[in-house]
């Protein structure tokens, strides 16, 4: 009984001594909200309207399919969609005149052409040096060129819109359940025993972690200076990091060729970045907020939508058909480009993540 007590003691120490030691020269943090970049403040961005509700999709869509008009109002009654509607519009996708799951075959109906965000400003970096008629101006950094061109799908849907203070509903309501079964760190470090310098630094890494623990949460939200452990497996801390330097309370990366976390199809099975971009602010209470932004595949893009199929299609009121279009459509960059059709894969996303300081340690041996 005292060995096991005794060994239970020693392992206190360690963590507690790596957690004060981690202070020197880094600070750690536990990921509070991670959701898309968006910036719709008001309607100006959607001149012509929002994008269409589920009712109205269920409508178009049995016209479309041949039913007549009296049919379509009793399967789509003035009270919502019902049942057989909804079964209807999953089985709406045509392929060799047979029906097909749209969800799973989102190209197998004809392009609603959903309408698309035009505003002149959205956060993000300018990923590719270049000034083209989609990139947007950073409300922040005031950097032209912004490459975000998903924001732009996403804009003119209530559900996927939103802003900094008030991220997109739909995925904060996601990642609300997604930190129920593990948790997302970060490490910032200077690589030296000198305390971290939050105004001015050089040669800082951050360092995305998956920890093994829930985020602990109180009334007031995420909890600060709760100690996380890392979890050791090596799979999971491959292309995480970030290099750069922190000017003037600001941490720039430098360009990383890739940049991955895994989630869960709840949000997204993986956040894959290439030529990958990221900054911080340094808030005075101790938290921060930083945007990660690049080109990520447009399959990972669509998942969750088609994932939750017809529930996610009612709850959130989204052709996903069109969304799948439109991300196609709209694919900025030739990284990853099929070799012999050079239909492109990837499209440009920036994404805000909040997070509070905590103490991170290493799983004991």
């Amino acid at each position: 009984m005292r060995k096991h007590f005794a060994l239970r003691a020693a392992v206190a120490v360690i963590a507690w001594s790596a957690a004060q030691g981690a202070l020197a020269g880094s600070q750690g943090y536990v990921v509070s909200n991670w959701a898309p970049a968006m910036n719709n403040p008001d309607d100006s961005g959607c001149p012509d309207g929002k994008n269409p509700d589920l009712k109205d999709i269920a409508k178009y869509t049995l016209a479309r399919l041949g039913y007549p008009k009296e049919q379509i109002e009793k399967l789509v009654p003035a009270e919502g969609v019902g049942r057989e509607a909804r079964q209807m519009l999953a089985m709406r996708g045509r392929v060799d005149g047979q029906p097909v799951n749209v969800y799973v075959n989102p190209l197998s109906v004809p392009d609603p052409k959903i309408k698309m965000d035009v505003a002149k400003e959205s956060f993000g970096f300018n990923l590719d040096g270049k000034l083209g008629p989609s990139d947007y101006t950073d409300p922040l950094t005031k950097e032209s060129g912004v490459d975000n061109a998903a924001a732009r799908v996403f804009g003119c849907f209530d559900r996927t819109r939103g802003t900094l203070e008030q991220p997109p509903g739909n995925w904060s309501f996601r990642w609300s359940h997604y930190v129920e079964g593990n948790s997302w760190l970060i490490q910032v470090n200077n690589n030296s025993d000198r305390p971290l310098n939050f105004q001015n630094d050089d040669n800082v890494v951050v360092t995305f972690y998956r920890g093994m623990q829930i985020p602990m949460m109180n009334a007031s939200g995420y909890q600060r200076n709760v100690t996380y452990t890392i979890d050791p497996n090596t799979e999971l801390k491959k292309n995480t990091s970030f290099t750069g330097k922190i000017r003037d309370g600001m941490f720039i990366s430098d360009f990383t060729p890739q940049f991955r976390m895994v989630a869960s199809s709840r949000v997204q099975p993986v956040f894959d970045f290439k030529s990958a971009r990221m900054r911080i602010n340094f808030k005075p209470d101790g938290s921060l907020v930083g945007f990660v932004g690049g080109y990520l595949p447009i399959k990972m893009i669509y998942f969750p939508f088609g994932d939750y199929a017809t529930t996610g299609e009612g709850l959130g009121s989204m052709d996903v058909a069109g969304i799948y279009y439109a991300l196609q459509k709209s694919a900025d960059t030739d990284i990853d480009a099929a070799p012999k059709t050079g239909v492109r894969t990837r499209i440009s996303q920036t994404y805000q993540v909040h997070a509070v300081p905590a103490f991170l340690i290493e799983a004991p041996k």
